[in-house]
């Protein structure tokens, strides 16, 4: 996982709490996983997601923009109960994209894949794509973004 300086702050006591484990899903993340992945123009999308959204592939620059667009997952959205305090909301975000990290790995292997959360401080936010040549969402290390932010590839990259 790379993160910027705003998510290296957060992240220690996150993660010192054990808010980033993935066995503390809410059940409607659960549920958005667990339904599974679908392929379309050579991209891929969670099913759920995908089933929701009317855009197609050329409603975008390229396919990493429409699999960001598709793929993303506003976490206060799918929590019962209401909301969270905000280290516990990225905390979910932060276990989604290792869960999901993990999903993609074990279905999807052959692919690369990059994970994206941010972190505005009162909304969180997980999305992926599929990495390919000459394509890009965000810098590979989120150095460039306001927001805090971490991301998590399922390949390590070369040095």
């Amino acid at each position: 996982m790379k993160t910027n300086q705003r998510m290296d702050i957060l992240y220690d006591e996150i993660h010192e709490e054990n808010l980033d484990d993935p066995k503390a899903l809410p059940q409607k993340l659960l549920a958005l996983l667990n339904a599974g992945f679908s392929e379309e123009e050579q991209c891929l999308f969670l099913s759920a997601l995908k089933k929701g959204t009317p855009v197609k592939r050329l409603d975008f620059p390229n396919r990493t923009g429409y699999e960001c667009f598709v793929n993303h997952v506003h976490i206060e959205n799918y929590l019962e109960n209401g909301g969270l305090p905000p280290f516990e909301l990225l905390g979910r975000g932060i276990a989604l994209a290792r869960e999901l990290k993990a999903r993609l790995s074990q279905l999807h292997g052959g692919k690369h894949f990059r994970i994206i959360v941010a972190f505005d401080g009162s909304s969180c936010t997980v999305r992926f794509h599929t990495v390919r040549p000459d394509e890009e969402w965000v810098d590979k290390d989120g150095k460039a973004a306001k927001e805090a932010i971490a991301v998590f590839e399922t390949q390590e990259l070369e040095p």
